[in-house]
């Protein structure tokens, strides 16, 4: 680890990743933790890299959904597996982003000298979601329990801090609505639909593309390059959970499906259905860079690095989703690409209408002069679909906020290396009209 000197930029390279298997929230993952399940993350890719731990500078980890009592997931994480005590960590958090953002600053750390080896990434479990306490039932607790007076007599402070309402003592679940517009991510998501002309059959026909193309990377064996398995208890026995929950690989029983369902957000028009969105979710993922000195050293591949990122905001209403649209030009500036030059696309399926809205408004001069003043669009070409999440998205995998990044991340690397392919882009919605966008460069090494 350096510490505070000046050193020439040196390259990055992303290893490897994995990731638990995606678990339906209250599903299989429902007694794991965030921080177990980056412990599994994070045990696994050093298990499938066999690398030392010694080796390990620093750690970044990040969550969405907080965990009340691991502030430092990051730090929790090499504490609970008994990597060397030295290693470092810190957390972060950038909504749906976070994975991602999490590699960026493990890019900057080894770029900049400060770190040789970096394990980054992200877990959450919406099924251990922490509920609010009002704060007047805290304080009353508070008087109750810490106060001057004790048992019965300790009653009437109680009750006139917490009321004398037992319903308003209830907790709050989490808030999924958007602090700025009162409105959940599913409305948005529908209302941008609403404004980009992208119609129901459209949104419909993607998810069933996401699905065929998970349920055949299953087939190929493509996520078991990637799944690392989660240990569990269920009625007593311990077993280990191995598998992605939402897949469907019957996809005539889908299509069948598909115009049964009612809309999941706006209703009774709206066109965003469950099938169409990604579901609430379990897991963590994690990867694995380094300089590509000391991957050499190490006898580790350095065919891949990140060529590029950019991180964008727009106003979140009405486009809260589209902030990656303003993304895509600085990140293939600097990378010295165009869009025409990517050989493979992972966007992120928030919801089916997001995606569609974002490749439409990436060729919108309309879009481009609302927001930046200029008519030059991203997409000067129709877009290619057989290049766009080649392996399935979250529609059909699922989506834990900060675990999405790495999984993005991960699947785009190995999908290069089994491929041949030159780039791929990353694509990532936030919440709070936020964006992610990263180029991954394959150089295939030769001997």
């Amino acid at each position: 680890m350096r510490c505070g000197r000046v050193f020439l930029k040196q390259k990055a390279v992303f290893v490897t990743g994995a990731r638990t298997p995606f678990a339906k929230s209250f599903g299989s993952l429902m007694t794991v933790d965030n921080v177990r399940l980056g412990t599994a993350a994070v045990g696994g890719l050093l298990r499938k890299s066999n690398l030392d731990p010694k080796e390990v500078n620093h750690v970044i980890w990040g969550n969405v959904v907080l965990q009340l009592d691991a502030h430092n997931c990051a730090r929790e994480i090499v504490i609970e597996l008994n990597l060397p005590k030295n290693i470092t960590a810190h957390f972060t958090s950038m909504a749906c982003a976070t994975g991602l953002n999490a590699m960026a600053q493990a890019v900057m750390m080894i770029e900049s000298g400060h770190a040789d080896v970096v394990i980054a990434g992200g877990s959450d479990s919406m099924s251990n979601a922490r509920l609010v306490a009002p704060a007047t039932l805290s304080y009353g607790l508070a008087r109750l329990t810490m106060g001057k007076k004790k048992g019965l007599a300790a009653l009437p402070a109680f009750f006139k801090e917490a009321g004398y309402n037992p319903l308003s003592w209830l907790p709050r679940p989490l808030a999924l609505e958007e602090r700025s517009t009162g409105r959940t991510m599913g409305w948005h998501g529908d209302l941008i639909g609403e404004l980009n002309n992208i119609s129901r059959a459209d949104q419909e026909a993607l998810a069933i593309a996401s699905h065929k193309n998970a349920s055949e990377a299953v087939m190929k064996g493509y996520m078991e390059e990637e799944v690392v398995p989660v240990t569990v208890t269920r009625n007593g026995e311990t077993v280990e959970f191995v598998k992605d929950e939402y897949i469907q690989s019957d996809i005539e029983k889908m299509k069948a499906k598909l115009p049964t369902l009612k809309p999941a957000f706006r209703r009774p028009n709206g066109t965003i259905t469950p099938a169409t969105s990604s579901g609430l979710t379990d897991g963590g993922s994690a990867m694995l860079l380094m300089s590509e000195e000391k991957a050499k050293q190490l006898g580790y591949p350095t065919d891949i690095s990140v060529k590029s990122w950019h991180f964008s905001a727009i106003d979140p209403y009405p486009q809260l989703l589209l902030a990656p649209v303003l993304g895509w030009g600085p990140t293939l500036k600097r990378a010295g690409l165009t869009a025409e030059d990517i050989d493979l696309f992972e966007i992120h399926e928030a919801f089916a209408a997001q995606v569609l809205a974002t490749i439409k408004c990436l060729q919108s001069p309309e879009f481009f002069e609302r927001y930046t003043g200029s008519r030059d669009v991203v997409l000067r070409e129709k877009f290619d679909f057989s290049k766009l999440n080649v392996n399935g998205g979250a529609m059909a995998l699922g989506h834990p906020f900060a675990a999405t990044g790495g999984r993005l991340v991960t699947s785009l690397a190995n999908e290069l290396r089994r491929s041949g392919k030159r780039h791929g882009l990353i694509s990532i919605c936030a919440a709070g009209g936020l964006g992610g966008i990263a180029i991954l460069e394959h150089t295939p090494e030769t001997n």
